[in-house]
């Protein structure tokens, strides 16, 4: 162990005098000296206190301009969701047609209305409307209501709406009461040679609330019109200051700043606010100070304290600087004066002399202590404090008034050794160390009278050193805890194997479950155990990471100082490989079900053609190929088939006078009852009077 000798200076570089001062000049200069120390102070504290409260308005300010940034993210984000929603499902090709037609085809109104449901139904919008001014109607994906003409459908509201475009900002957010929901709407709209029509998103309120004000956070978040009415949420049990304070605040800046409903010198409430957008709306957040600057209340309260206990203070300093520094300095300085200083001053002369040797016999006797022997003056039993070198100041303060403590330095650990320590005594240290509230953690060993007990503690030390972290509630771990260790590791590789199997299916939350679990049963083994069992699952982990070609990570070796750093480093490589296996799904569902159309298109006027042949031909299980397939595209495969092979018949219907026989054979039919059956249930009409009403329509078109 390599101690430091610069750690005793501090003790003894205060008893310098000068032997030549008179007594009455010495204490003159004394007096003195403490006088401006005591007007300095005062000159500190009035200065702090003033920069105390400028930082106090500095930190709302601060405050209200990350509430700003947070509130313009999180309100863009939310609103590029919904427009880049509004218009994939506006400009897509089968809604386009079910908006701007002027007749439609009963196969091109069944596939718009069932890509509106597909819309609505894979995404956060509750249901979508659209307007065809063209043919006056209303399609809607409401699945307990039907579209029809504007003038009977069931919501009269959303048809002024839909009607009225010019009304209401473009995709801006309004709020809307049905019957049996709420809902935020946003209206998109279009006028073009193809004539007028618009669009209405009605999006869950619950949804939408969530994502303005997060989970949660309705106590201190809120969102009113820009007459203190709450709009967000619908139920709010946070009660505003006097609306006033707003008005006056909105005439002097419009779109955000702070309120300050408190006159005095150190608010410990705020209030924040910032404009939504186009709309009418302010989104308003409270701050208490004790949450936003919690350094600066406790600062505000130590000043009380401190400016109490500085008297008494500076007399002990005198006391003890003029009993056990100043005169014992003098007497020494006076016999170093007659000495050979080589050259050197007779300050640094003492404290070399002091430190070299307070470091020397603390080191010793470490050393001895760590060999299991016990220095002849030092009594039986004794306790072995140890801690990270930040806590030296304050540990000895607490440890070092002890008779007989010693402490010395290593490399990054400070260790102290009290003697004539026992098991009532060292109870009362752990109350003492625990109360100045160390950011490190304080190990502290049982107490020892024989040489194989020192082994056993250092030894016990150097354990709990490495598993400390995985105690963050106990800032000062004792040499129980090594007894109350697994002898048998909990180590489980089926809970790995769980962990892993979850992730493979993309189940995120169930790896995170299955890595609790693990943690837990290996969280009180001994280091050795602990560090294999990590170091198995994140082998597991990188072996599945490369399986979905995810980038190495980091060596966890990293993690292992801090539970916090574990847990992130496992999260993110456990979401990474979630990803990527969510991402591989999607890349073979979508491959599949190109497949499946590609098939359905080469083998429709094929009348064995089903979901069996074409599953044999892409090699495939034909439940897989089905349960995929309907995922994807919303229909069975089957209804696929029959879907293509109608809009064949229709095509060839219209533009050809083959008898409907003949068409039904050449399209996979070969049963003509069951086609004439079909034809009726997906079209609505005869093949007969299909054909007569698209022949009369080509009659009555002067371009055919």
């Amino acid at each position: 162990m390599r101690e430091e000798m610069d750690g005793q200076k501090a003790w003894n570089g205060g008893r310098n005098t000068d032997p030549g001062e008179s007594g009455a000049g010495k204490s003159l200069h004394k007096f003195s000296m403490y006088a401006v120390f005591l007007l300095a102070f005062l000159a500190a504290f009035c200065f702090w206190f003033v920069q105390l409260r400028t930082a106090t308005l500095q930190t709302i300010m601060t405050t209200n301009d990350d509430f700003v940034s947070y509130v313009d993210t999180v309100m863009d984000l939310t609103n590029e969701n919904i427009r880049t929603s509004a218009m994939q499902m506006f400009y897509n090709s089968s809604v386009r047609k079910l908006r701007t037609a002027n007749v439609l085809e009963m196969s091109e109104k069944l596939l718009g209305q069932r890509d509106l449901g597909n819309f609505a139904s894979s995404s956060f919008i509750a249901n979508v409307m659209v307007y065809n001014g063209n043919l006056d109607v209303v399609f809607t994906s409401e699945s307990g209501y039907g579209s029809g003409p504007s003038a009977s459908f069931h919501d009269q509201d959303a048809v002024s709406i839909l009607k009225n475009p010019e009304k209401y900002s473009y995709l801006t957010p309004f709020k809307r009461e049905s019957e049996y929901s709420t809902y935020y709407s946003f209206l998109f709209s279009e006028k073009g040679s193809s004539g007028f029509s618009s669009m209405l998103l009605n999006i869950d309120a619950s949804w939408y609330e969530k994502e303005l004000l997060g989970a949660g956070t309705e106590e201190s978040r809120i969102i009113t019109d820009s007459g203190g009415n709450t709009v967000i949420p619908r139920k709010s049990p946070m009660i505003l200051p006097d609306w006033g304070l707003f008005e006056n605040a909105f005439a002097e800046n419009a779109y955000s700043g702070y309120i300050l409903p408190e006159n005095s010198l150190f608010p410990s409430t705020c209030w924040v606010y910032h404009k939504l957008g186009k709309t009418d709306w302010y989104y308003i957040e409270m701050f208490r100070m004790e949450d936003v600057a919690p350094g600066l209340v406790r600062l505000r309260t130590a000043i009380v304290f401190l400016s109490a206990a500085v008297g008494i203070l500076l007399v002990g300093l005198f006391l003890y600087l003029t009993f056990y520094v100043l005169l014992p300095a003098r007497k020494l300085r006076q016999r170093l004066a007659s000495a050979n200083l080589n050259g050197k001053d007779q300050t640094e002369m003492i404290d070399e002399l002091l430190s070299n040797n307070l470091a020397y016999e603390a080191g010793r006797k470490i050393q001895e202590l760590r060999a299991g022997v016990f220095p002849p003056d030092m009594t039986a039993p004794a306790v072995i404090v140890c801690a990270d070198r930040t806590a030296r100041e304050k540990l000895q303060n607490i440890l070092l008034p002890a008779e007989g403590a010693i402490m010395a330095q290593a490399e990054q650990d400070i260790i102290f050794v009290l003697p004539a320590c026992g098991a009532k005594e060292r109870s009362r240290l752990f109350e003492k160390i625990e109360d100045p509230g160390l950011t490190r953690h304080v190990f502290v060993s049982l107490p020892c009278s024989t040489s194989g007990q020192l082994c056993e503690a250092f030894s016990a030390i150097e354990e709990l050193k490495k598993l400390a972290f995985l105690y963050p509630e106990r800032p000062v771990i004792g040499q129980e805890l090594i007894g109350e260790l697994n002898r048998v590791s909990g180590f489980n590789a089926e809970l790995v194997t769980a962990m892993e199997t979850a992730l493979k299916r993309g189940d995120e939350e169930e790896a995170q479950a299955a890595w609790d679990r693990f943690l837990n049963a290996i969280r009180h083994d001994r280091w050795q155990d602990f560090s294999f069992a990590i170091h198995y699952a994140d082998k597991r982990l990188a072996e599945l990471s490369a399986e979905y070609g995810i980038s190495p990570e980091g060596r966890i070796d990293r993690s292992l100082n801090g539970l916090m750093e574990l847990e992130e480093y496992v999260d993110a490589r456990m979401k990474r490989i979630a990803n990527a296996v969510w991402n591989d799904k999607s890349r073979q569902s979508e491959t599949l079900v190109v497949s499946v159309w590609e098939e359905i298109e080469k083998l429709y006027n094929d009348e064995n053609c089903c979901s069996q042949m074409i599953a044999d031909r892409l090699g495939v299980n034909q439940s897989y190929l089905s349960r995929g397939f309907r995922k994807a595209a919303g229909m069975s495969v089957n209804d696929a088939i029959q879907h293509v092979r109608i809009e064949r018949i229709c095509t060839l219907l219209k533009d050809s006078s083959l008898p409907v026989e003949q068409i039904a054979r050449q399209v996979g039919y070969s049963n003509t009852k069951y086609f004439f059956v079909l034809f009726k249930k997906y079209v609505g009409q005869t093949p007969a009077q299909f054909r007569r009403e698209n022949a009369a329509g080509r009659a009555e078109d002067p371009a055919q």
